[in-house]
């Protein structure tokens, strides 16, 4: 690209009508973190004086956050790159989030990249754009050596119904197949004040369910002397006090992550819902260790049993990877009879994905796709099941339904604590709480009636 280019491109984006800047489009991939960062980063620019549209419209500037878990994500991120730039040859295309992280020269390779900025330090993306960026520095990607902090974003939330915050971010685990480690840099937490002071902000702002989330969310609080056990019992404690009528979620726990302090605050409050995602992986040993999980089959299901003596009703859902190298049909027939045994409410299933630079894409006996996709197959019709039978649990019995979509005069449409979608009949506004009696467990959304 010539000088001249680059000074019309940037040009552009800088754009001042007033104190309107150029217009920006985001686009997330990826997790439920990658999401609240993408807001935070809205946030930053509107602060600057830019307009945020849609990702479908003419902008000056196009965002792409992107994710780096499969190789699925990381073709995706490509492909949306390339489709951006034919579709807006002038528009200043970014790249950010953890394929940009992990990845920065084959990112920064794309002809159609015009500023490369990983996960480290792109709290200043809003700087680097509107620097004078020329070809040969347009990988502005930083190790994490050299910025492991804790970014604080404050997106701006559209909805005024449930919200998410990030307390905690990186992670130390590296299981086998993972890239997130290097990725999302060491363990980073929000200091447990402003974790209250957030949540205090979000619940004036007529919020009525906060989900709490991180990278590895269980390891909030080790780089503060702290843990997350702690933080919850104080939030329990002083929460009453914020506000009436609101709950907590909370993102994904490991299995490793289930202290006796933090088992007993969730049996002990009402504020936190009763539905729990805890990832499994594998229901086989083997696979487990192979993939450094830290846990065997058994370990799981005496956490699990010991969960549901203390959570009513707990909804327990989780993630499956199937296809693992070295996989046998032995150890996969193991992993169905597992998550059987288990019940589990929702499965999040997929094939493993070979990652460049993990253990596990060295090792011997990688499984072919189509074998893979077969073994999804197979457990999707048991997860399928499990969802329907745990439904059916549901048929008769009471559930507090947080109404987000209405159909004025006929009926309101949320989710319950235990993250099922229900339909309850009547009038509703959006943001109410609602307790509903379930007449119907076919299909999903539910259907119920106010008592």
């Amino acid at each position: 690209m010539s000088n001249e280019q680059q000074e019309t491109r940037r040009a552009k984006a800088l754009k001042t009508s007033g104190e309107q800047r150029g217009s920006v489009a985001f686009h997330t991939l990826g997790c439920k973190v990658n999401q609240f960062d993408t807001g935070g980063l809205m946030a930053k620019f509107r602060e600057r004086g830019y307009e945020i549209v849609g990702f479908d419209q003419p902008a000056a500037i196009y965002v792409i956050n992107t994710c780096t878990v499969t190789q699925t994500a990381e073709q995706k991120a490509r492909q949306l790159i390339r489709k951006v730039k034919r579709e807006h040859p002038e528009a200043m295309v970014v790249v950010t989030g953890c394929y940009a992280q992990t990845n920065p020269e084959a990112v920064a390779a794309l002809p159609e990249a015009d500023l490369v900025v990983g996960v480290a330090g792109r709290g200043n993306l809003v700087d680097l754009i509107e620097q004078k960026i020329s070809v040969e520095s347009k990988n502005q990607v930083l190790p994490w050596g050299n910025c492991a902090q804790f970014e604080v974003f404050t997106p701006e939330n559209t909805e005024k119904t449930r919200a998410f915050l990030k307390i905690e971010d990186g992670c130390r685990s590296f299981c086998s197949y993972c890239k997130i480690p290097f990725a999302r840099g060491p363990v980073r937490s929000l200091p447990p004040l402003q974790v209250k002071d957030e949540i205090k902000r979000l619940l004036r702002s007529g919020f009525k369910e906060l989900v709490l989330v991180g990278i590895h969310l269980g390891e909030y609080g080790t780089d503060l002397g702290r843990d997350l056990a702690s933080l919850l019992a104080e939030i329990a404690h002083e929460g009453e006090d914020w506000g009436e009528e609101w709950r907590l979620r909370l993102g994904s726990l490991e299995p490793t992550d289930f202290s006796p302090a933090l088992i007993e605050i969730l049996f002990s409050s009402r504020l936190f819902c009763n539905h729990l995602h805890i990832p499994l992986q594998s229901g086989s040993s083997g696979v487990l260790s192979r993939m450094n999980r830290k846990y065997t089959p058994e370990d799981y299901a005496g956490l699990v049993s010991m969960l549901r003596q203390g959570i009513p009703d707990l909804s327990l859902t989780t993630d499956l990877m199937v296809g693992f190298p070295g996989e046998t049909e032995e150890e996969f027939t193991e992993t169905l009879h597992f998550i059987q045994a288990v019940s589990f409410s929702r499965i999040h299933i997929f094939p493993y994905s070979r990652r460049e630079g993990t253990k596990a894409a060295q090792m011997k006996e990688q499984l072919p796709r189509k074998l893979k996709e077969e073994r999804v197959r197979q457990a999707e019709k048991v997860a399928e099941k499990l969802a329907r039978d745990y439904r059916e649990k549901l048929l008769g019995k009471t559930v507090e339904v947080l109404i987000e979509e209405v159909e004025a005069g006929r009926y309101g449409e949320g989710f319950s604590r235990e993250y099922v979608r229900v339909k309850v009949e009547g009038d509703w506004r959006p943001n109410t709480l609602v307790a509903a009696k379930v007449t119907s467990s076919v299909g999903e959304p539910l259907t119920g009636i106010a008592i």
